[in-house]
């Protein structure tokens, strides 16, 4: 018991000194003695727990992609509403922004990087895809709705806003786009 709750502290802290060196440093600052000093835990631990940095920094993703876990099961027009909120609030805060970021660039240069940066990025097994596809199932959406290119009508608009732009994503925004889809996807009258 007492193993597992030093692995959750350990986690914990580890964590944070990720998030925290790829806000300030990116993935150029992410070495095994850097994250022992920022997070108190020792190069050992680190390296026993989390050999690769590349599956380690996924893991902080998927950390932060599920913080604040949302149920995407209501109806599917809901459900995309949900997931644009859900989207915008998430690339709004900056460390999810900063951990999304050194990934993109990582996975350019680096095998490891790639292939778990395919994995968590994987379009047709995104929850969007699935909201896309159940969407289509029970007709509201057009059977025809391409669920990859779907995903990136969805994602595209904020990712540009947020990455390229700088500016956060508004209320209204989200609003608009949720629109702008629906009356995209949806069957004729």
């Amino acid at each position: 018991m007492a193993l597992d709750a030093r692995y959750e502290r350990s986690r914990a802290l580890v964590f944070a000194a990720v998030q925290s060196v790829l806000v300030i440093d990116g993935v150029a600052g992410l070495t095994t003695d850097r994250l022992a000093a920022v997070s108190g835990v020792s190069r050992s631990t680190i390296y026993r727990n989390w050999p690769d940095l590349a599956i380690l920094t996924c893991e902080v993703f998927e950390e932060l992609m599920h913080r604040d876990a949302v149920d995407f099961t209501a109806d599917p027009v809901q459900a995309l509403r949900d997931y644009l909120v859900d989207y915008a609030r998430r690339l709004n805060d900056a460390t999810y922004c900063a951990v999304l970021i050194a990934l993109i660039e990582a996975s350019s240069r680096d095998d490891i990087f790639a292939d778990v940066h395919r994995r968590t990025f994987s379009q047709t097994r995104s929850r969007a895809a699935d909201i896309i596809r159940r969407g289509q199932e029970q007709g509201v959406f057009r059977a025809d709705v391409n669920a990859r290119v779907g995903v990136e009508d969805i994602v595209a608009p904020f990712l540009y806003r947020r990455l390229v732009t700088q500016r956060n994503i508004s209320a209204r925004q989200v609003t608009e786009l949720h629109q702008r889809l629906i009356g995209a996807w949806s069957p004729p009258s």
